[in-house]
């Protein structure tokens, strides 16, 4: 790709417009998020705004989250990072893909959730079935791919990509996923001392067992609805999107993530 035909886009918060000015006087021109070659994210909004709607071009990640490159290094790292992202254009994602120096691509899911409500929504980070009231107890059901539904009383259960696994389903008791390695999922406060957490492949479904409690669906964050007893709630990994960004990346503080 000539030079003169970078088109790169810098999205999201404050702090994107020193990744502008970082970028002053190099061979990118500035773009549209939606006629970019690569994305500069910054921040979870953007991230998840850029990721939601699965681009074609590779999306570097800036913020506070696992895998993503903390904002004083990007602007460091800035052009190494997007060089390496435009080198790789028309390169299928592959997870731990060296893309040259300590820069590498890694593959990440978005998830669509099917609440059978005739709506499909989209999440980037995770997907969470929690009652209304806070710290009342409902029972919820988990039915992985190949093995039989598993059921427990808790406040909730959670579902998180790599990216956002270790967010909130890790406060609440889920592993935390490299790039690649699944779906975490976990209860939310479970009512029993010993309860299993999961790693699942990229389909499942929630679903709430009992009537006595208003539960909620929450995505990415924001409420999006309320959860029908008994009618399940399909997720599934149906997009790829290439991340960039450095092998060893710079960790915020756990505090920070949640």
């Amino acid at each position: 790709m000539e030079s003169s035909e970078r088109r790169v886009a810098v999205v999201g918060d404050d702090r994107a417009a020193a990744l502008r000015r970082a970028l002053a006087g190099l061979p990118y021109r500035s773009v549209e998020r939606s006629a970019a070659d690569a994305v500069v994210a910054v921040g979870d909004e953007a991230l998840r705004d850029a990721l939601v709607d699965a681009p074609d071009a590779p999306v570097i990640p800036v913020g506070s989250r696992r895998i993503a490159v903390d904002i004083d290094v990007a602007e460091r790292r800035v052009n190494a990072l997007l060089d390496a992202a435009l080198r790789s254009d028309g390169h299928s994602p592959v997870d731990g893909d060296p893309l040259g120096d300590d820069v590498r691509r890694v593959a990440h899911p978005v998830l669509a959730v099917d609440a059978g409500d005739g709506e499909t929504r989209r999440a980037a980070f995770d997907v969470a079935l929690v009652t209304a009231e806070p710290a009342r107890i409902s029972e919820f059901a988990v039915g992985l791919v190949g093995g039989p539904d598993e059921s427990f009383r808790a406040d909730g259960v959670v579902v998180a990509t790599p990216l956002g696994s270790d967010g909130y389903a890790n406060a609440a008791g889920g592993p935390v996923v490299e790039p690649g390695g699944g779906l975490s999922v976990a209860p939310i406060a479970p009512f029993s001392t010993r309860t299993d957490a999961w790693v699942a492949a990229g389909r499942l479904s929630l679903s709430v067992e009992r009537e006595t409690e208003s539960v909620a669906l929450v995505v990415d964050g924001r409420e999006r609805g309320s959860v029908v007893p008994h009618r399940p709630v399909a997720i599934e990994a149906v997009d790829s999107v290439a991340l960039v960004t450095l092998a060893d990346p710079r960790r915020a503080r756990r505090s920070e993530t949640l």
